[in-house]
């Protein structure tokens, strides 16, 4: 009773393998991602980032020394090994670019009927990053990578991914609603009826079965609800599981902006007259365009093309140095 007609129909008529309950994960990123595709106009373009000269970064450095001391070497082996695991310069290179393109950090409060809309610039840059899990994506949030070295940023960054992965994913949403509660209460904001309902029902009508093996894992070993909370911006490493890259990634309200990184491909281009290999990554790039025009993104483009022409400027900053 109740039930979509066509789903009526599909069940007498096809035969089924197998019937998945959807989780509370499921349950609430297919509310979240159909309320911001029903209301967002989604802006997305992809840009074509040539990498090479952070492929090359580490061996130029190692040529330049000669001989190292033991503390050099290390730190040639660290920049030689980083460039293998994007999401650790992008990551903190995008934080550096979004710190000087603050319209593009920042969540929006779109309120046709009582202020009009409002656009928060955030001064923290807390990027949401999609980790894939046995049970679907987590989006643990990193803060402020634009503050922190690069090898800091790849430890954390590995951190999060580990412990995203050891843990239960409906312990962790569950967790999370509570913190939302008292601000929905507080705000009055019926928006918040239907998530607090998602998290009633599987209180009281769960159909899903723990695993046992999240059981066994210590609590420090797990991500804590406001782990995944607050972000500001986020990204998905597309490339790192398929070769393709992303086209229109989906806006997570209130967040502006969410950028997809391809896989790596060498091919060929002219550069100087000559055709050359070279090593490219595709950046989708997806803006809410009710908070701004596509303009507003040249300059976080600007900064990422800068930082992957002299990948120096993010291997080599430190804390207290200028973004």
């Amino acid at each position: 009773m109740f039930q979509d007609h066509k789903i009526a129909y599909l069940r007498k008529h096809v035969k089924v393998r197998k019937a998945v309950p959807f989780t509370m994960l499921r349950t609430s990123l297919a509310y979240i991602l159909g309320l911001g595709a029903r209301q967002i106009p989604h802006a997305s373009g992809n840009i074509e980032l040539d990498v090479t000269p952070l492929m090359f970064y580490g061996r130029e450095e190692q040529r330049a020394v000669g001989e190292p001391d033991e503390a050099t070497m290390n730190e040639i082996l660290f920049r030689n090994e980083v460039p293998k695991y994007f999401s650790a310069f992008f990551t903190k290179a995008f934080s550096h670019a979004l710190s000087h393109a603050p319209c593009m950090n920042s969540f929006l409060d779109y309120a046709p009927y009582r202020n009009g809309g409002t656009l928060y610039h955030a001064e923290d840059i807390n990027m949401g990053i999609n980790v894939h899990t046995r049970y679907g994506a987590v989006r643990p949030v990193f803060r402020n990578a634009h503050l922190k070295p690069l090898e800091q940023v790849a430890r954390e960054q590995r951190d999060l991914a580990r412990r995203a992965r050891n843990t239960d994913p409906e312990e962790l949403f569950r967790g999370a609603i509570k913190h939302y509660l008292w601000p929905s209460l507080k705000e009055l904001d019926w928006r918040a009826l239907y998530p607090g309902y998602i998290h009633l029902r599987s209180l009281t009508i769960d159909r899903y079965k723990p695993d046992p093996e999240y059981l066994k894992i210590p609590a420090e070993e797990k991500l804590s609800p406001h782990e995944i909370l607050g972000a500001t911006c986020s990204i998905t490493n597309v490339g790192s599981k398929i070769s393709g890259h992303p086209t229109v990634t989906a806006l997570t309200p209130p967040e502006v902006v969410m950028l997809g990184l391809g896989d790596l491909k060498i091919v060929p281009r002219y550069v100087e007259g000559k055709l050359v290999p070279r090593a490219v990554v595709i950046l989708s790039l997806t803006i809410d365009h009710r908070a701004y025009d596509g303009g507003e993104a040249f300059p976080f483009l600007e900064y990422i093309h800068k930082y992957i022409a002299d990948p120096a400027l993010i291997y080599g900053w430190k804390a207290g140095d200028d973004i």
